[in-house]
């Protein structure tokens, strides 16, 4: 029967779980080190994670797992440059795993799901400035931190620049107003025609209730006084707190022109430093090391899913399934189950697993001395 698996040198391929056929073996990713797709992703989404998920068909926690870090995947799925498949192993098998296409299926499905509201946990109540993706990621996080929260827009309509500059080809309008009614019905609530510095000005704001602001307007407003100008020219790149109290500002008004993953990244953090700022003890993100031992040898290839449009759940479990789990480690989950057949010990290109040859444990080891004659 399998007896062991040597963790140093498993590397997590899942080779040997795809030839049980007892499915005796299971691969864990509930790791510290982060896979590489992972340290790429500006928005750090546990891609390993969700991606397993998936392969085991459980659909709302990949779902769950994804909208952690990305308030939107049925957005950035469609716009992301994806540079966590230019850090995939797969790639120096055959080509990177579809994350990319995989993203947008997982928001694509949950498009029409309806959000649970929030609870309220906080009394402190915080103005959005803006409704592109900077002010909707911000108001994502802090409503799921349990703050009230108000997006103001200027135009009639919300999305700021995901309206205004991505092509409607691109980035159908309906999937943009799918995910406002999914923030509403979390709780966020919206207000349209509202300009800062004409019928929104900071005092007015303050004197609403609003404890912070958050102000992600992409451009500053032509209206403001001049050294309200200048305080929010200056912005703390780690706090994001502005020179004005209480005042916060993100987005393109601060990072400039950058991928809309990045800007959610930078919200995110934004979001975080609001917390803390109001006496919130939010956890601050550690450093996590990017695992080293990663699979190679012994995989056999797999053909990539190209096409994004009209994935089924099993399209999706098949690609999937040729992610490695970079940094996970196989473990035995019922080792009574195991037949000793050697498939795991033959196929794993690691070396990393030991079989018996026999089911049974040995019997004591039986000191035969003691029945020679005189004793």
């Amino acid at each position: 029967m399998i007896t062991s698996i040597d963790r140093g040198r498993c590397t997590g391929c899942g080779r040997c779980v795809e030839v049980c056929p007892l499915d005796t073996l299971r691969i864990d990713v509930c790791v510290d080190q982060m896979a590489p797709c992972q340290a790429a992703c500006p928005a750090g989404v546990d891609i390993r994670g969700y991606l397993h998920f998936l392969k085991e068909g459980k659909l709302a926690e990949a779902a769950s797992l994804v909208r952690d870090s990305l308030p939107f995947p049925a957005i950035t799925g469609r716009i992301c440059f994806h540079p966590c498949e230019s850090a995939c192993t797969r790639k120096a098998i055959d080509e990177s795993v579809n994350i990319n296409g995989l993203e947008r299926f997982v928001g694509d499905l949950y498009l029409p799901a309806r959000a649970v509201p929030e609870p309220v946990l906080h009394a402190a109540k915080i103005a959005v400035i803006g409704s592109g993706p900077a002010g909707l990621s911000a108001a994502y996080f802090l409503r799921k931190m349990g703050y009230r929260v108000t997006v103001f827009e200027a135009l009639s309509k919300l999305g700021g620049s995901l309206r205004t500059k991505v092509p409607e080809l691109r980035l159908p309008r309906s999937i943009i107003d799918k995910q406002v009614k999914y923030m509403r019905e979390m709780g966020v609530e919206f207000r349209t025609g509202k300009l800062l510095g004409a019928a929104l000005t900071l005092d007015r704001a303050v004197h609403a209730g609003f404890k912070i602001l958050f102000i992600a307007t992409g451009t500053l407003p032509t209206g403001l006084p001049r050294g309200v100008r200048e305080s929010l020219n200056s912005v703390d790149p780690e706090t994001f707190q502005t020179r004005i109290p209480h005042v916060f500002a993100g987005g393109a008004l601060v990072l400039g022109k950058v991928p809309v993953v990045k800007v959610i990244a930078a919200a995110r953090k934004a979001a975080l430093s609001i917390a803390r700022f109001l006496g919130q003890d939010e956890e601050r993100a550690e450093a996590r090391s990017v695992v080293k031992n990663l699979p190679g040898k012994g995989i056999k290839k797999k053909p990539r899913q190209k096409s994004r449009d009209a994935w089924s759940n099993d399209t999706a479990r098949r690609e999937a399934c040729r992610c490695l789990h970079c940094g996970g480690r196989a473990h035995i989950a019922y080792p009574d189950d195991c037949m000793t057949c050697f498939e795991c010990e033959l196929e794993c290109p690691s070396q990393a697993i030991t079989v018996h040859p026999f089911k049974e444990e040995f019997p004591p080891t039986i000191d035969y001395s003691r029945f020679a004659k005189g004793s």
